[in-house]
Parts: C-alpha cells; sequence; structure tokens
C-alpha cells in the first residue's frame, strides 16, 4: 500500500493535497492568511530599527516601590538597546528574588508617599510604603544606581540612568 503512494519519481510530496479553507470552527483559522486587502502594510525591509545607541551587553534590572517609574525607565532603556528586566521586588518576600536575573547593574527607584498617592492612589498608606521599602531593602543595599523620582519627569530619570550606564560603561571598556 505504501507503494501505491509513490510516484513513478519516488516523490511523495506530489500527493500533497492543500488543507481546506478553515471553518469558523477550525482552530487553524489562526494561522490562516488574511486577504490581500485586509492585511497591514509591513515597514520596508530596508527601515532601520529606531535604536538610539548600539546595544549594550549588559543585563539591567530595575527595582522600586510602586509607582516609582520602573516600567516606564525599563522601555525607554529598551528602546535605546539595552537589555532590561523590571522585578516586582516590592511585591515578594524573597529578599534575594532581584538576584534570580543576574543582573551586571541593578537600578533602585524611589517615591515618597506624596508622590505615589498623586502618581497611583490617593488613599495609599504609610504602612503600604514602609512594608515595600522593607522588603526592597536587599535591593536598596546592593544598587549600582539609586533614583528618587520625585520631581523628575520620565525623561529625567532615563537621562540620570542613562548618563550612569554610559559612564560606566566607560569604565568597564577601560579596565580591559
Amino acid at each position: 500500500m505504501g507503494d501505491n503512494l509513490l510516484h513513478d519519481s519516488g516523490d511523495s510530496d506530489l500527493n500533497f493535497v492543500p488543507p481546506s479553507p478553515p471553518s469558523n470552527t477550525d482552530y487553524r483559522h489562526a494561522r490562516w492568511s488574511r486577504p490581500a486587502r485586509l492585511q497591514r502594510p509591513h515597514a520596508p525591509a530596508h527601515a532601520p530599527r529606531q535604536v538610539e545607541q548600539a546595544a549594550d551587553p549588559r543585563h539591567i534590572t530595575v527595582v522600586g516601590v510602586c509607582s516609582a517609574g520602573k516600567s516606564t525607565l525599563s522601555k525607554t532603556l529598551r528602546e535605546r538597546g539595552y537589555k532590561v528586566r523590571t522585578v516586582a521586588q516590592e511585591h515578594s518576600h524573597v529578599p534575594y528574588l532581584w538576584q534570580i536575573a543576574k543582573p551586571d547593574v541593578l537600578i533602585y527607584l524611589d517615591a515618597s508617599l506624596a508622590t505615589i498617592r498623586r502618581r497611583r492612589n490617593p488613599r495609599w498608606h504609610r504602612p503600604l510604603l514602609d512594608e515595600e521599602h522593607r522588603r526592597l531593602s536587599h535591593a536598596r543595599e546592593h544598587a549600582n544606581l539609586y533614583i528618587h523620582t520625585d520631581g523628575l519627569s520620565p525623561k529625567d530619570v532615563a537621562s540620570r540612568a542613562l548618563t550612569f550606564l554610559n559612564n560606566t560603561k566607560q569604565v568597564m571598556s577601560d579596565e580591559d
């Protein structure tokens, strides 16, 4: 029976029949290509990615209290070609959670109660912030860069982090 599936050329692919178009109940519909009029235009292959500097090989971890700007800083650093991970250390009872990412650089962002209330929730309580500071104490002791974000715009925070990273990159290359 297996010999009957082969044509004279010995190529079994000649018997391949393409699948029928998927129905609404067929899971394969997600893999079926869209009609040309519904497809989104793709960026030209020659368009460069918008990265302002060469990728930095260091792994950067950002920790800090809620609403200090961790996600915003991480996004900005990624856009600049850095490998960044945000660790929600403030929600963990594991004091060394930030170390699991094995960062080369640890950035700690902090904010006051008034700033957190303005950015996040007007009813944010002092005991919550105190608990986050307690949970983050190990990371703060080991941080390479500490930024208190009160009164700083996201651009200012990113500028301080980028200045630090650029300066420490120079030091690292001078030691080699």
